[in-house]
């Protein structure tokens, strides 16, 4: 399986517990069409990309800064013990080694443990996490219905928790699931939605391939659904549930060719996670289908590949370096008795156009803002 964000969910990884729910591989239609005359249907498809452009515009540009700047009150204590869980799949590898610099950059420890992807293996991390006695463990994705238990123990304890690409509320020992949150997810599904309607100059059929048993996915589904429809009336987006166990099979590849069969005007393959897309593309020209564009949320360093080659259009960007400090910056300002701050992550949307000035680490994987650590150290006060 690729590296995508398993903190993205799981970034997804963690966060996204696979195992919990398998959904089939039905497929339901939403489209509208626009009513009112051809001069009436005009005039909403020239207002509608006339504002599909202005947003659009705004994403394709580097962030330039972490978005927040608040420092903490004082330097943080040194010594503190982190725990993360870390599913031990794709991006949530990438994730915890970043968890584990961000700790190193404030003066902390950092221990990592496999959590796995079902709801048992992750309690029995929570469980071997809490019998660290650490000051603070860090997750993502998964839900506070999974690990509740172990959330009242923390709490009993002392011990603070937080989460990335979450969905749950804030609640006990579960004190910040503000990173990467069901707004942000809704922002990436209107910047890519922008994107389709404007590049295919108001004439989308796209097919949107759902990852159905993560609830933070469904976010992005729902607003890019919707920012289509806002803005091009005339467009048509159809849904498609992937059950869990087939992503990274050809299980998968198989349902996005017989759609595309099925629906032979698809000119737009939207994902919403980048590791779903693994292998369609090849899946397509083996099937003799041509005229799809690609894209969805959360460009991995397959889907950046994807980009330079031209074989794929689209993806909003995910920092998994700048999500890890942003979770170990929470930790730091539940101790020192601030609030955490909820601003959104910088991000980006990645084209053809502008992937060749991508900021990224030595392995390829999305940074976006050059001197983070740098920010976060003045931040932390430690330079």
């Amino acid at each position: 399986m690729r590296r995508t964000l398993a903190a993205v969910i799981a970034v997804a990884t963690s966060a996204l517990a696979i195992a919990a729910c398998s959904s089939s591989g039905s497929s339901s239609s939403s489209s509208s069409g626009s009513t009112g005359g051809a001069s009436a249907s005009a005039t909403a498809t020239s207002a509608g990309l006339t504002a599909a452009t202005t947003y659009e515009q705004q994403w394709l540009s580097t962030p330039t800064s972490i978005g927040i700047t608040t420092p903490l009150k004082a330097k943080p204590a040194a010594g503190k013990l982190l725990v993360g869980l870390d599913s031990g799949l794709g991006s949530a590898k990438v994730l915890a080694q970043y968890w584990a610099q961000a700790a190193a950059d404030i003066g902390w420890k950092y221990k990592d443990l496999i959590s796995g992807s079902t709801p048992a293996t992750q309690q029995a991390a929570m469980n071997s996490a809490i019998q660290l006695s650490p000051a603070g463990i860090l997750t993502s994705g998964i839900p506070n219905s999974t690990i509740q238990s172990q959330l009242t123990l923390a709490a009993q304890k002392g011990i603070w928790v937080n989460s990335s690409a979450d969905t749950s509320p804030d609640s006990g020992a579960m004190f910040d699931t503000s990173i990467a949150n069901p707004a942000q997810l809704a922002e990436w599904g209107k910047m890519v939605a922008a994107y389709v309607v404007v590049e295919s100059g108001g004439k989308a059929v796209a097919q949107d391939f759902q990852l159905t048993a993560f609830p933070i996915l469904l976010d992005f589904d729902t607003a890019f659904v919707a920012a289509v429809q806002q803005w091009c009336p005339a467009c048509k987006v159809s849904t498609n549930a992937v059950p869990a166990a087939s992503l990274g099979t050809s299980a998968l590849t198989s349902q996005v060719t017989s759609v595309v069969t099925r629906n032979p005007s698809t000119n737009w393959l939207i994902f919403d996670l980048g590791d779903l897309e693994i292998g369609v593309d090849a899946a397509l020209k083996a099937a003799g289908l041509t005229g799809q564009h690609i894209g969805g949320l959360t460009a991995d360093t397959p889907n950046i590949a994807g980009l330079k080659a031209g074989t794929e259009n689209v993806w909003t960007a995910y920092s998994l370096p700048i999500v890890a400090y942003r979770q170990v910056d929470s930790m730091a300002r539940k101790f020192e008795g601030m609030p955490p701050l909820s601003e959104n992550l910088p991000t980006q949307l990645i084209t053809p156009q502008n992937v060749g000035s991508l900021v990224t680490d030595s392995a390829g994987n999305y940074v976006g803002v050059s001197d983070y650590r740098t920010e976060f150290k003045k931040l932390w006060l430690e330079s």
